[in-house]
């Protein structure tokens, strides 16, 4: 059996008087289960979970050391690694990335190559016997102009051409502007990625602290329970024995059923935060192998002043991606704007043609300077322009206000932070003063100078300190990882600082 501090265990002060104040078997029973009542000094067995049909079986977590919390950092990668709805984002932004050397192969030369075989059958001047040539010869019979015009007097033959073209952009402001549109809209798609990260590591990590919370308050529920039923049981005797009344008994167990209900809903809490890592990470870690320190020696930084945060701003993920919008919006109009320029290219050409009949027989040698510009396209061009100018407008409103709103969660969430540690310092401070007041109230009961309902309500006490405790060290931490995000400084470091905080909170079980 592990060792019991007294801070936790106090009960033990009361043992002597449990034979005296409890029936025989009830006081037998109690003290038999001691040890297993308060799961957060006793590691529990990890919940089977079963996959759901179809589903490809779910794997548990194994950590280095088993009796310690499970990482967060390891459970983010196996995320990131596992979100199929991520992987496909990131195939598409690389798909976009493409879109570069496509815009660049306006620009470079083009060498384009031709063969073909063709069959003519034609009514022409020849075929019809308007021409001398195609008379036969009194004498001889043979065609006047002789055999070189044989196929064309009969109307059909067949060609074969070949050619070999190359051709070079001289100038083209629309391609070159087609080009930078390319850039910015690869950039815009990775960081797209990156916002998808982010929000897929603050699900993550919002899963994490709520699992985490969950476990720690059903061991603390489950200690509060103890606590309460021997209060019933102790009051149960004491209305049998005629020295107490029915009111106590039942104030008694409303509140021992009240904790059994919120240890269902607990229970239900610790179940939907594995589902949802399940679903995100493909795994399903095991938070119950720890407990937690005394609590009372727990000291939390403040954060840093606002105003040297404000200026990180600029690295958040959605207010860069803002800006390339905005980027984009601009280089779509100048696009648009570039219809009004010439396009200048050059172009080369060589070509061979066999024909049956002779005279279409030839080769060709071609080099062709060719100007275009739009004079006139019924006002489109205009139209067009003045669009992508519009479009442009909105997107650096859109980028104003993208970075308002991350000032706003900067701000919001350094409020936050100094509030949540005031609170934790401040239930610090209850969870000792109850601890001293608990110890006090044992000592009284052993003297006879208090009876074991107070003693009973102490711990209750206690416990649902413990249980504020957490509630208000999880919502720190989701601050915490928050401003981190808005700051753009949600990273592997951040997730470790995060540890650390955990770290100082709960502990591996003694053996």
């Amino acid at each position: 059996m592990m060792p019991l501090r007294r801070c936790s265990f106090s009960l033990m002060l009361l043992l002597p008087l449990l034979p005296g104040l409890l029936p025989p078997a009830v006081a037998d029973t109690f003290m038999a289960a001691l040890d297993t009542t308060l799961p957060e000094h006793s590691p529990q067995a990890p919940p089977t979970r079963q996959p759901a049909p179809g589903q490809p079986p779910v794997q548990t977590l194994k950590m280095a050391d088993e009796a310690t919390v499970p990482s967060l950092p390891a459970l983010l990668a196996r995320a990131l690694a596992y979100d199929a709805g991520l992987e496909s984002q990131r195939l598409r932004a690389r798909a976009q990335g493409k879109e570069v050397p496509k815009a660049w192969a306006a620009l470079l030369p083009r060498l384009d190559v031709t063969y073909a075989r063709s069959y003519t059958d034609s009514d022409n001047y020849y075929s019809e016997g308007g021409s001398v040539s195609c008379s036969n010869n009194p004498r001889t019979g043979a065609l006047i102009g002789g055999e070189d015009l044989e196929m064309r007097c009969r109307g059909y033959s067949a060609d074969t051409r070949r050619q070999l073209t190359l051709s070079q952009t001289l100038f083209s402001l629309e391609q070159f502007r087609q080009v930078q549109k390319a850039d910015a809209q690869r950039d815009a798609a990775v960081l797209q990625v990156a916002v998808a990260e982010r929000d897929l590591a603050l699900e993550t990590a919002e899963a994490y602290m709520n699992a985490l919370f969950a476990s720690r308050h059903i061991a603390l529920l489950d200690g509060k329970r103890t606590a309460l039923t021997l209060q019933v049981t102790q009051a149960q005797r004491a209305y049998e024995l005629g020295i107490g009344d029915r009111i106590d008994l039942l104030a008694a167990r409303a509140r021992r059923d009240q904790s059994e209900a919120d240890r269902v809903a607990a229970r239900n809490d610790y179940d939907d935060a594995l589902s949802t890592l399940t679903r995100l990470t493909g795994t399903t870690p095991d938070f119950t192998r720890f407990s937690l320190n005394a609590l009372t020696d727990v000291e939390f930084a403040d954060a840093p002043a606002l105003a040297t945060l404000t200026p990180l701003i600029a690295d958040n993920p959605e207010v860069r991606l803002a800006q390339l919008q905005g980027r984009i919006a601009a280089a779509e109009h100048d696009v648009r704007q570039a219809g009004y320029a010439p396009d200048v290219s050059l172009s080369l050409s060589w070509s061979d043609q066999n024909s049956d009949d002779p005279y279409q027989d030839r080769t060709d040698r071609r080099v062709a300077l060719q100007a275009q510009m739009n004079l006139f396209q019924g006002g489109y061009t205009l139209a067009d322009t003045r669009q992508g100018e519009l479009l442009a407008r909105a997107s650096r409103f859109e980028a104003q206000d993208a970075r308002r709103r991350a000032l706003e969660q900067l701000t919001t969430r350094h409020r936050r932070i100094s509030s949540d540690i005031s609170r934790l310092k401040a239930l610090r401070r209850a969870i000792y003063s109850s601890t001293l007041y608990l110890d006090a109230a044992d000592k009284g009961a052993a003297l006879g100078l208090r009876d074991l309902v107070d003693v009973l309500d102490a711990r209750a006490e206690v416990f649902q300190q413990r249980i504020h405790f957490m509630e208000a060290f999880r919502q720190l931490v989701m601050d915490h990882l928050h401003l981190q995000a808005a700051m753009g400084r949600l990273n592997t470091r951040a997730l470790g600082e995060v540890m650390v905080l955990i770290g100082d909170v709960v502990e591996a079980p003694r053996k």
